[in-house]
């Protein structure tokens, strides 16, 4: 029937709200049906996310879009929101590309005004092979659309020009593209994989859109300039106001202006000029090329066919919407007018009521009718003459769509599972023909629950297709199925045999994100890449020197690009690229600063030697551990059961790749009869707390306890909170003991322990006293181990030979170390970075007490806790003061690395026990802090930080489901260096802490200083840097493992005469080419070289002749190595090859060579081999040479 009444064209229909996802449920379907657009709108970003998110499930990703708004903080001239306009702007364009599909927009979206159409309209281009265009002017168009130029293309809005090669990243496409050209022919588009970089596949064409609401051209900067003096002369604003803003605009910082300030590019804000402009102008037209004249910023419903059908959700809520962003918008401008600052009216940037309800009645409306009035809300009826019309049809659907299942908790104690009261609900559903389907977040849940169903001897299908399509067509008999996805609510819909069932409502709510996708390189050769002058580096045989740039030499007439290292007395060491495997980036403990070797010097030796010798003695102490253990017996673990999958299913995140190895590996150790003593590494917030919770809640549940041992106190702490509010529905004692608590408490624990009355018990080292007796300990879990002192680390070895450890440690472990270690040290790496956290909404805000206060209340205001980062230990207490004073109700705390650490852990407790809420802290809140009621964080002069440690420094909120804010603050009227802007925009885009782990990465130090496989060796590790000193524990394991050792490696050195490298003008930045030349200098094999190859034909065009030779001069190397060759050259007569004694080349060889080939040939007494090739030029000499090699294999 609804279906009926809205394709027979009724101009407005009102529907009973349904519950939970039913409403989604239903548009879904009637989307199918309808086969146009609809455009759902929604109260606030909140509920349109949620209702986004249910018809995405239900419809495909494909087909529905969430429109955001402009998430205007303040009228202050910085709002970096890029990530929101590039959404906003694919959108549009979706819109004006005709696609039906289901739009989901919050209210203030719509309200907010956008480009004009014809504008947006004049801008689109399809863009296909076999066509001339001009790459200049393509360029030159990109940069007006917002689109940044970059070295590498990895996210929307992006471009990249290289030689014939241009990548873009255009709003409406899935992958980026990769066009190729012949002069301004466009040959190929083909679309390529930002990880990799990648080609994947061919396209016919694509649409070029632009990536920012102000489409740049002279005449709409003379515009906007225009505009602010204009404006500014109306308010009587000082002179440095206009000059500031006026300056953003001439030195190209438009994009990070706020969108408030959107009108000053389109209209003239001339009073005379402007009194006779419409309000929405959908006529007007722009040709390209054509001046630039005034055009009227349009509205959304301007985009709109006229057959869309638009769907209002709560009439009621809508209205109280409105009113509440008018209210909103006018105290900002009434403050902006108080503060003498720089503002346009709520009209030039909003769709005034009476205009927003014009634009309503264009369109046929569906409205979702939440609670009844006698009354028409105001927001839908304005004046007489704009109400929409009281003769509106009505319509109720009878469905009982609320199934009741938030109620279906167990408290604590209780002996029936979580399930047994849903699966008296289900049975007699399924006797009735009924189709039940459980929706689970990810491929880890569902096969959790259709584990726990089938222990209910419930039959279980997983279908293919669309829930929509199974449900319309269902004929029954009555079947429970299991489908992949995120459901907000269950819902019921007895007429058509339907229950819908989210796994997320009986274990709670999982957060959702996108999976930060692989990084492109090893950890290592990214951070070569990073590499800038002056910093430090380790050459394998000269030590430590300091890296002094990227040089081109001429040597014989033959140009080569060279490192220069510069090493203590002024030595200078130019390296050629083709050895540059020979040398890393310096990387050791926090802020050391290593000394730089003599070059020709023994100093460097001798380290070499002493670091290796201390590894040998760590590397047998870890196998004569392992060898103990294998001898040892113990009964192994209960199985895991269905309240252990239950406790599984709780967890707030679906399992990483990486975890789930991790957490498969402990279950197999526990099932073994051999105890446990597993080291799991992997970044701070990688999951490795709740790796060791699972392996805790096993224990627990086979009658055993667990002890779990932290280095100081605070972390105790962390670890209590977080392991009580993840057990809380068990019945599961968990204790802590640490100098937090008083003497009696502290007896109460232990006699606890001693009775078997405590479950888990968490301290620091007071578990280590004698004093700490268990009645039956299973699992000691020891986290960051390397921190405890020689005399607890002694007691942590006796521990090993008693009971079960698991080792937890966020010191990253390079691949091949981990390979070299199995049957050593029994090692979980967790590399994944988790699913993202709830994204962090970051703001750019210049420093201003309103916005503190109001920051401040807020987070108070749902009984959360705040950060408030000021990095200046002279002026913290004072900024403290500052903060007291503006809000008077906070309970203020403050922490600085000058205090002691007894006063720093006393705070930082007060802190995390919420007995006070704000913190005023230096950057000593860093890492390693998880608080989950922190949720705001205020960040004094954001523009001094360096973008790695701002990454981490908002990592400390955001770490629970509530929404969490970051506000980087800048001074007042301070124009940020060009720098400083890219740093705080590239900070506000990856608001994801997933996707911005990469950020995090690349600048990486290695926490701790060389606490590798939980033994303290940073002595060694700042002697060697970390690179090498892993090297050489590999190589050092693998010798004590007894495995076959390559004798020490032969450098040879190649001096063809050849130009071999890579030039400037085929790869222009700097830091790619450092890794591109460590990625050929360390690649050997010729499937490697070959997959390199490729790659640069892929995303750099042909290879010039020089980077041809780089390739074949390694490739020459690696045969030399083979061979046991120290040097090769060519000197235009004879080709020439210095072996060493030991080489593997037979005698015969040589002299077969001799008779048939090369007449002349000589072999010196010491290994030279001097062959006759008189004449050869260029191109010949390469192949010649590698002939000569084939032959000598």
């Amino acid at each position: 029937m609804l279906y009926e009444k809205i394709d027979h064209g009724v101009e407005q229909l009102s529907v009973n709200r349904l519950h939970g996802s039913a409403n989604a449920f239903l548009l879904a379907a009637l989307s199918e049906q309808l086969g146009r657009l609809m455009v759902v709108l929604s109260p606030t970003e909140k509920e349109a996310r949620t209702i986004f998110s249910d018809l995405s499930l239900f419809l495909g990703g494909d087909k529905v879009f969430l429109y955001p708004p402009w998430d205007i903080q303040s009228t202050e001239m910085f709002a970096l929101q890029r990530d929101v306009e590039l959404v906003r702007m694919e959108i549009l364009t979706r819109l004006l590309a005709d696609e039906p599909a289901v739009i989901v927009a919050p209210l203030k979206a719509l309200m907010q005004k956008v480009v004009p159409r014809s504008l947006l309209d004049a801008y689109l281009e399809i863009i296909s092979p076999g066509g001339e265009i001009p790459r200049e002017d393509l360029v030159a168009k990109l940069i007006a659309g917002g689109y940044q130029r970059t070295t590498l293309v990895e996210e929307k809005g992006a471009f990249s020009l290289r030689g014939h090669v241009l990548d873009i990243f255009p709003p409406m496409e899935n992958q980026p593209l990769r066009l190729e050209f012949d002069g301004d022919d466009l040959e190929s588009v083909r679309t390529f994989d930002p990880a990799s970089q990648r080609s994947t596949g061919r396209q016919d064409a694509f649409v070029l859109s632009p990536v920012r609401e102000v489409i740049f051209s002279e005449d709409r900067r003379q515009m906007a300039l225009q505009n602010i003096r204009s404006r500014a002369k109306t308010l009587e604003l000082p002179r440095n106001v206009r000059e500031q803003l006026s300056e953003m605009i001439d030195a190209g910082l438009s994009a990070s202006l706020n969108p408030l300030f959107l009108p000053l590019f389109y209209e003239s804000l001339d009073p005379v000029s402007s009194q006779s402009a419409p309000l929405f102008s959908s006529t007007e037209t722009e040709k390209p090329g054509a001046a630039t004249t005034a055009l009227q910023l349009g509205s959304f419903f301007n985009y709109l066919p006229g057959n869309c059908l638009l769907v209002l959700d709560d009439a009621l809520a809508l209205e109280n919407a409105g009113q509440s962003i008018e209210n909103e918008i006018d105290r900002s401008l009434l403050k902006a007018k108080r503060e003498e600052k720089f503002y346009l009216e709520r009209e030039a940037s909003y769709v005034s009521r009476s205009s927003f309800l014009k634009e309503l009645r264009r369109f046929q409306r569906m409205i979702l009718e939440g609670l009844s009035l006698d009354r028409r809300p105001e927001f839908l009826s304005g004046g007489a003459s704009d109400s929409l019309p009281d003769k509106a049809e009505s319509l109720f659907l009878p469905l009982e769509t609320d199934p009741g299942f938030g109620d279906l908790h167990r408290g604590p104690g209780n002996e029936d599972t979580l399930l047994s009261p849903l699966i008296e609900r289900i049975r007699p559903w399924l006797q009735t023909g009924m189709l039940v389907t459980f929706f689970c977040s990810g491929r880890e849940s569902l096969q959790r629950m259709r584990h726990l169903l089938e222990n209910y001897e419930l039959p279980v299908r997983l279908p293919e297709g669309s829930l929509l399509d199974e449900a319309l067509r269902y004929p029954g008999p009555g079947e429970l199925s299991l489908r992949e996805g995120r459901l907000s609510r269950s819902f019921l819909f007895p007429d058509l045999n339907l229950a819908v069932i989210s796994e997320e409502e009986l274990f709670g709510k999982k957060i959702t994100g996108r999976r930060v996708r692989s990084a492109r390189e090893g950890y290592f050769l990214r951070s070569f890449g990073d590499l800038k002058e002056g910093d430090y580096v380790v050459h394998k045989d000269h030590g430590i020197g300091l890296y002094q740039g990227l040089h081109k030499l001429n040597v014989g007439g033959i140009e080569n690009d060279f490192l220069l290292l510069s090493y203590s007395s002024g030595d200078k060491l130019y390296l050629p690229v083709d050895r540059l495997d020979q040398i890393s980036r310096y990387i050791g403990p926090d802020n050391y600063v290593p000394k730089v070797d003599k070059l020709g010097g023994t100093s460097w030796d001798a380290v070499r030697e002493r670091v290796k010798k201390s590894i040998r003695e760590v590397a047998e102490e870890l196998v004569a551990i392992y060898a103990a253990r294998e001898i040892m017996e113990r009964r192994s673990f209960a199985p895991p059961d269905a309240v252990y999958e239950e406790f599984c299913a709780a967890f707030s995140y679906d399992e990483t790749p990486d975890q789930a190895r991790a957490i498969e590996d402990i279950h197999v150790d526990m099932n073994s009869a051999k105890p446990m003593d597993r080291l799991v590494c992997g970044d701070a917030g990688f999951g490795k707390t709740e790796v060791a919770m699972r392996a805790a809640f096993r224990t627990v549940m086979d009658g055993r306890q667990v002890a779990v041992l932290v280095p100081t106190t605070i972390l105790a702490e962390q670890h209590y909170e977080t392991f009580g509010s993840r057990m809380k529905n068990y019945p599961i004692r968990i204790e802590a003991l640490n100098r937090f608590r008083n003497k009696a408490e502290q007896s109460a624990v232990l006699e606890g322990l001693r009775k078997g009355q405590v479950d888990i018990v968490i301290g620091t080292h007071r578990l280590l006293s004698k004093d700490v007796t268990f009645k039956n300990l299973g699992l000691v879990v020891i986290d960051e181990e390397q921190r405890f002192g020689v005399s607890h680390k002694e007691k942590l070895k006796k521990l090993r030979t008693l009971v079960d450890v698991l080792t937890l440690s966020a010191t990253p472990i390079p691949r091949t170390l981990h390979l070299s270690l199995v049957g050593i040290r029994d090692l979980s790496i967790i590399n994944t970075p988790p699913e993202d956290r709830q994204t962090i909404k970051t703001y750019v805000l210049e420093f201003n007490e309103e916005i503190i206060r109001d920051a401040i209340r807020g987070e108070l205001a749902r009984n959360g806790q705040v950060f408030f980062l000021h990095d200046r230990v002279k002026s913290i207490y004072t900024m403290a003061r500052f903060v007291e004073k503006l809000v008077p109700e906070a309970e203020i705390s403050v922490v600085h690395g000058q205090m002691k650490p007894k006063e720093i852990e006393d705070a930082m407790g007060r802190f995390l026990r919420k007995e006070c809420n704000v913190l005023v802290c230096t950057t000593i809140i860093g890492s390693g802090l998880d608080i989950p009621t922190a949720n705001t964080i205020l960040i004094n002069r954001a523009d001094r930080f360096g973008l790695a440690q701002l990454y981490q420094i908002r990592g400390r909120v955001g770490r629970s489901s509530e929404e969490a804010y970051a506000y980087l603050l800048v001074p007042k009227g301070m124009l940020l260096s060009r720098d400083a802007q890219k740093r705080l925009q590239v900070i506000v885009d990856f608001s994801e802490p997933g996707s911005g782990f990469r950020i995090a990465s690349s600048d990486m130090e290695i926490r701790g200083g060389g606490n590798l496989l939980g033994t303290s060796q940073s002595g060694h590790v700042s002697a060697v840097g970390y690179e090498l000193y892993t090297e050489l524990m590999e190589k050092t394991i693998r010798e004590i493992k007894g495995e076959a050792m390559p004798e020490e490696e032969v450098v040879p050195e190649i001096h063809l005469g050849l130009p071999a490298f890579i030039p400037e003008e085929y790869m222009a930045d700097v830091h790619r080419r450092l890794v591109t030349y460590k990625r050929i200098s360390t690649a050997d094999s010729d499937e490697e070289l070959a997959e390199i190859r490729e790659e640069l034909a892929d995303c750099f065009g042909y290879l010039p002749p020089e980077v041809a030779n780089l390739l074949d001069v390694i490739r020459l190397r690696n045969r030399l190595k083979e061979l046991r060759a120290r040097k090769m050259g060519y000197d235009s007569k004879q080709l020439f090859i210095f072996f060493c004694a030991d080489t593997p080349v037979e005698p015969e060889r040589i002299l077969a060579l001799a008779r048939r080939k090369f007449r002349g040939l000589r072999l010196t007494p010491d290994y030279k081999l001097y062959i006759p090739l008189p004449g050869l030029q260029g191109n010949e000499i390469l192949p010649a040479a590698g002939e000569v090699l084939r032959l000598l294999s």
